[in-house]
This record gives structure tokens, C-alpha cells and sequence, in this order.
């Protein structure tokens, strides 16, 4: 009986080898991919990788679009290999507001290059592209989505990431919200010129850049002010990560016209649903722990109180 599963299990692996194959022979020098047009991380691509993904809300689907009218499991695209016949099929998932191609509701449905997918809010376009048209999207969803300057998600970008972990937290899941500023960046300016400003708010993007966790996500506030979220986070454990942030940044070493200088970093947490229950409070929450942290002496990280 062993020997016949491991039989069976060979099998398995040998046909979803060839079905791969035959997919990078169908579109040589080609990806499947979907790109969102509408509704959702404009511009984004997801490329189909797999003989069979999944889309919806839930974090288990191979594609994830956090919008609550998308189902957790709304949608799947099979790669079918039928005699001389590939091509790639959509098939709903009894989905609650169903999947539409081409403006048309579907069960299932053939896929063809350009198709549009509605599911729900958003909309996506099947393509099969080759290495220029993925690198064109790239760049369409960076310019759309991250500040040039830092690196970080715009603030209009950042936001729907914080309202889906609010959506979260209803089911009794914490994250903590950090807001940042830099510590004598007008100094800078006026001694050392806008220019070593620039680099300076540069390299703090950098350096939030480096220090984020594979789930956190940061985004520009506004100036040399960045707000951080830290999902299934505590206060206690977002702490960490802030005081990590603090040493990395206060580690950097600048240098303009042979005269030396650094720069620090303040920050103030809030945690969810402790100190706030909507982006509004959150934000407003963290914002004042940032404002006394500057009152504190700067370069330090402060933490909200808990009101009334």
C-alpha cells in the first residue's frame, strides 16, 4: 500500500511537471498574469505561476484583495491542457456578488489575452505579456503607488492596508499604528542645504525599508513624517521594532563638504483597539504619542495613553 502511494505521488508530481511545461511552451518568452485596472492597487500585477490559483479576500488565496466585496474564496483560473488545446478557464466560487468577464456573469469561462475581470469592487485584466509589458506594469503600479523620494507607500496607498487590519480587528486581532518623524531635519536644511535634506528623508525611507517585517507595511505622511503599521502586533512587540528603527537611523553617518553630521528619530504607538477604533482615532492616537516623544528630549519613542 505504501509503495502504491508513493506511486501515486510520483505520478501527481510527474503530470503537474509537464502541465508546467507545457505552459512555459504555450507562451514562450510569455507570462499569464493579471493586472488590476480598477477599484484596488491600481496597476499591481499577480503573475499566474501555478497550474490553479485562487482569488479573494481570504489570506490563504494565492491572489489576496483585501475588499470587503470580494469573497474569501471568489474566484479560481485553471490552466487546462486538452489534447492540442491549452488555455487558461475562470470559474466562480459561488462567490456573493459573482464574477463577471468581459461585463458578462460567468461560471466558468475561457480566458483570452486582455479579457477584464470583475469581481466584486475591482476589476482585472487577464494578460499574456512578455518581459517589457511586465516591467511597464511594475513601473506603473510603483510610480502610482510609492513616493520617489523614500520608497514608501503614498498615504492615499497606505490607508486601505490600515483599513483592512481595523476589518481584521473586529474578530479580535491587534495590530499597533507608529507615526515617525526626524529629529532636526530643519537644522540640515539650513546648515547643510535642501539638497542633504532630500538624501537625508532618503535614506530614512531606506532605512524603514530595511527594518519592516515581511507583513508590515510603511507609507509617507507627509515631509520627513512616515507612519508604520505592524499587523498582529502588540504594543509591547511593536516597541521592538520601533527601538530597532531608532538604532538603525541613529547609526547613519552623513558628510557634506568634509563636516560630518546625523540625524535621529522620534516615534509614537498606538495600538488597536486599544487607543482607537477607526483609522481617524488610530492615526490621531499615535500622532500624540509622536507629539510627546518630541517633548520627551527627541529620540526616543513614546507610546499612547489610554483616555478617559
Amino acid at each position: 500500500m505504501e509503495k502504491q502511494k508513493e506511486s501515486d505521488g510520483d505520478t501527481t508530481k510527474l503530470i503537474l511537471a509537464e502541465e508546467l511545461a507545457a505552459i512555459r511552451a504555450m507562451h514562450e518568452g510569455q507570462r499569464a498574469s493579471l493586472i488590476v485596472l480598477a477599484g484596488w492597487e491600481i496597476g499591481r500585477e499577480f503573475p499566474i505561476k501555478e497550474t490553479q490559483i485562487s482569488i479573494g479576500r481570504s489570506p490563504d488565496a494565492t491572489v489576496t484583495i483585501g475588499l470587503p466585496s470580494v469573497s474569501r474564496q471568489h474566484a479560481s483560473i485553471t490552466f487546462v491542457k486538452q489534447d492540442d488545446d491549452e488555455h487558461y478557464e475562470i470559474a466562480d466560487l459561488n462567490s456573493m456578488n459573482g464574477t463577471r468577464v468581459n461585463n458578462q456573469p460567468i461560471r466558468t469561462e475561457r480566458l483570452n489575452s486582455n479579457d477584464k475581470i470583475q469581481l466584486g469592487d475591482v476589476v482585472l485584466k487577464f494578460m499574456l505579456q512578455d518581459e517589457m509589458d511586465a516591467l511597464f506594469h511594475q513601473e506603473v503600479h510603483r510610480r502610482i503607488h510609492y513616493n520617489d523620494l523614500t520608497g514608501l507607500l503614498t498615504l492615499e496607498s497606505f490607508k486601505p492596508h490600515l483599513q483592512d487590519e481595523i476589518a481584521k480587528g473586529r474578530t479580535g486581532t491587534k495590530f499597533t499604528l507608529a507615526m515617525t518623524d526626524l529629529d532636526g531635519l530643519k537644522k540640515v536644511n539650513d546648515t547643510h542645504g535642501h539638497l542633504q535634506g532630500s538624501r537625508v528623508i532618503r535614506e530614512m525611507g531606506a532605512a524603514i525599508r530595511a527594518n519592516l517585517r515581511p507583513s508590515d507595511r510603511a507609507g509617507i505622511y507627509g515631509g520627513d513624517e512616515a507612519i508604520i503599521l505592524y499587523p498582529g502586533t502588540t504594543l509591547e512587540e511593536a516597541s521592538a521594532q520601533a527601538e530597532s528603527l531608532r538604532q538603525r537611523i541613529a547609526a547613519l553617518q552623513f558628510e557634506h563638504e568634509g563636516v560630518p553630521f546625523r540625524v535621529t528619530i522620534s516615534q509614537g504607538l498606538a495600538e488597536f483597539p486599544t487607543h482607537g477604533r477607526t483609522i481617524e482615532q488610530i492615526i490621531a492616537a499615535a500622532d500624540g504619542a509622536l507629539y510627546a516623544a518630541k517633548g520627551a528630549g527627541r529620540n526616543c519613542t513614546r507610546c499612547a495613553e489610554v483616555q478617559g
